[in-house]
């Protein structure tokens, strides 16, 4: 263990009221050094993720970006093997994380070789939010290059074939999130056109929601180009992981949280995935986070 390293986890382990802007520079200025005992942080915590329950322990997040940002090839099998854990553990150990950065983690650092990627989306077992995250980081690796286009379409539309059979076998399973709403979105920003007619028999069907995506939706989107797709997954802040300091700029606000207002499980509202209680937003109504974007080029382009 590097004297560097040494120096740097202690900074990094847990949330601190002020951003650690200091030690992600050293450790991105160091990367040689700080990259082997954070990819085996990763493989450690995949084997076991008990010291992902620590109240306010961070450094394993921090790991996975700053890999990330680095795309550095040697996290992401181990990445994509977290994503196995079971839903209480993917809770414990992403929480918020596995919606906003966890498949986006995933395309930065694959190395080409989808099939870690496939297990995890086929996982029946998994936790539904990682392998959506899965999903993503497929669409995403073959917009950005980091893996073939052909591959990646010819698996997203036969899992798609296979979860439409689901849906119809099951139709009223009422899960929390179903991974054919995000699946004709992620074809559709692949440009998919030769798959349109068969997710318009599934939206026939009333297998998609279309208070997610309507099929003008998709129809329209799936006509642009990879270069608009991908300017439009940027513009959303669905794109690679480029910026930790960025990523993490709000962090320090959570240490701040009042006790009460954090439910009982680490990190409090970091940690803690979002369960869609009310409506869900259309695509084309306004995000309902403020931005003034329709919600399908802002949080709804995940």
């Amino acid at each position: 263990m590097t004297d560097i390293w040494t120096a740097l986890a202690p900074q990094l382990a847990h949330l601190s009221p002020t951003q650690p802007r200091e030690a992600l520079a050293l450790a991105d200025t160091h990367r040689a050094e700080v990259a082997p005992p954070l990819v085996a942080l990763l493989e450690a915590l995949a084997a076991d993720p008990a010291p992902a329950r620590a109240d306010g322990y961070v450094l394993h997040l921090y790991a996975m970006l700053l890999l990330a940002a680095w795309r550095d090839t040697r996290a992401y099998r181990p990445l994509a093997e977290l994503g196995h854990l079971d839903e209480a553990s993917i809770d414990e150990v992403f929480g918020q994380l596995v919606h906003d950065s966890y498949g986006r983690a995933l395309a930065s650092c694959c190395d080409g070789d989808i099939a870690p990627l496939t297990r995890l989306a086929d996982a029946a077992s998994a936790s539904l939010w990682a392998r959506a995250a899965a999903l993503e980081a497929l669409t995403l690796a073959a917009l950005t290059g980091r893996a073939a286009r052909g591959p990646v379409v010819d698996f997203l539309a036969d899992f798609g074939a296979r979860e439409a059979l689901l849906l119809k076998d099951k139709p009223d399973a009422g899960a929390e999130l179903e991974l054919l709403d995000l699946l004709v979105v992620c074809l559709a920003d692949l440009g998919a056109v030769e798959h349109l007619p068969t997710i318009r028999e599934w939206f026939a069907a009333g297998l998609v929601d279309d208070s997610y995506a309507t099929p003008a939706d998709i129809a329209a989107d799936i006509q642009r180009s990879p270069a608009e797709c991908l300017a439009a997954l940027q513009d959303a802040g669905r794109g690679l992981i480029d910026d930790v300091a960025r990523e993490t700029a709000l962090w320090p606000a959570f240490h701040e949280l009042p006790p009460v207002q954090l439910p009982p499980i680490p990190l409090g509202s970091l940690r803690e995935p979002i369960r869609r209680d009310e409506t869900k937003v259309g695509r084309n109504d306004p995000c309902p986070c403020g931005s003034g974007r329709k919600y399908k080029k802002c949080h709804g382009a995940n």
